[in-house]
């Protein structure tokens, strides 16, 4: 076997069992920004650390201000597409991948500035993997 099949291999053995390490939400939990959780059969990461206060519905569907889903992949409007502009923090999903964007830009038709091809735009996420 190939180091490049080996390492791919090892790769996809990583993003596979990374899918059971985030832990379910919880109420009355403190997160911290960047922790990855599942609700409801969603990924999700905190967008600041906050106190998930009991009865306050501060659920990862509920509060959009402190949590962005990671895993939209069967949903073509958060898709990367050519000629868009993004936003910083943004999140996208591109070949089966989910990345965030690091700096604000245009995705200029021709540039190749897709997720893949350019990592000082674009940073990683993979689901329940943080890359940071």
């Amino acid at each position: 076997m190939s180091f490049r099949t080996k390492a791919l291999l090892s790769l996809l053995l990583l993003v596979a069992t990374s899918a059971w390490a985030a832990s379910p939400w919880r109420e009355g939990r403190h997160y911290h920004q960047g922790e990855i959780v599942r609700y409801q059969g969603q990924t999700y990461e905190a967008r600041q650390g906050h106190k998930a206060e009991r009865g306050a519905n501060w659920n990862p569907e509920a509060a959009a201000s402190l949590w962005a889903p990671l895993e939209r992949r069967n949903n073509s409007r958060f898709g990367w597409q050519e000629g868009k502009y993004y936003s910083k923090g943004q999140i996208v999903n591109y070949q089966g991948r989910s990345y965030r964007v690091r700096q604000g830009h245009q995705s200029e038709r021709g540039a190749n500035w897709n997720p893949a091809a350019a990592p000082s735009l674009w940073e990683a996420l993979d689901g329940n993997v943080n890359w940071r």
